[in-house]
């Protein structure tokens, strides 16, 4: 793959990732949608399978009348800047939600149908996604990465890391078969040249 193809690529799924944020998607949908929108891996709606990844493996409200989306919303936008013992809501915290969204792509591209098929390939790049996001943000669990990386924010929330998630993931994706011998090599330079996956609006993603 040409250099410059690579990067716009690369580059591209940071830019999609504040997007899909600002449409209301929290990390692993924002990251997930990004990579997607940028390598083409599968259909848009199946977004659903990371949401619970988000807050680092959902959440709780501490009260059965609170809004719990729209308590979330706030938080993520930034809006609500309550320290996390007097929120209305009490995050899992774990394992940052970017970072789960790149190993599910990876999982999307490169895992097992059967038992008997290598796990190598898989594997290898999930490893390396681990070793890389830590080596930038210092941190994997959402907690700590809220604490470090949110008072940082101007707009005190998460996006840095939905935008290097996004780019860390895609990054090792093209990189795959450099990276691991076991993994088979991919035209990524025809998704340069389809048009970006988009999540359909709500009016018409609904399904029983």
């Amino acid at each position: 793959m040409r250099k410059e193809i690579k990067q716009e690529l690369i580059d591209h799924a940071a830019v999609l990732a504040l997007e899909f944020r600002k449409k209301g998607f929290h990390c692993s949908e924002s990251v997930f949608s990004a990579i997607n929108g940028t390598l083409h891996i599968t259909d848009p709606s199946m977004v659903r399978i990371v949401t619970g990844f988000h807050g680092g493996g959902g959440s709780h409200r501490k009260d059965s009348n609170v809004d719990l989306t729209s308590a979330l919303e706030e938080l993520a936008n930034g809006r609500d800047r309550r320290p996390p013992e007097e929120l209305s809501i009490s995050i899992t915290g774990h394992l940052c939600g970017a970072l789960a969204a790149g190993i599910v792509c990876i999982g999307f591209l490169y895992g097992r149908r059967r038992p008997t098929e290598d796990l190598t390939c898989v594997d290898e790049l999930c490893y390396e996604l681990h070793r890389r996001f830590e080596a930038q943000f210092g941190e994997k669990s959402c907690k700590e990465l809220r604490k470090k990386y949110v008072p940082q924010s101007d707009h005190h929330t998460c996006e840095c890391i939905y935008q290097e998630g996004a780019r860390l993931a895609v990054q090792l994706i093209l990189e795959a078969p450099l990276l691991v011998d076991r993994c088979p090599k991919m035209n990524w330079e025809k998704a340069k040249m389809r048009p970006p996956l988009v999540i359909a609006e709500e009016k018409n993603a609904e399904k029983p």
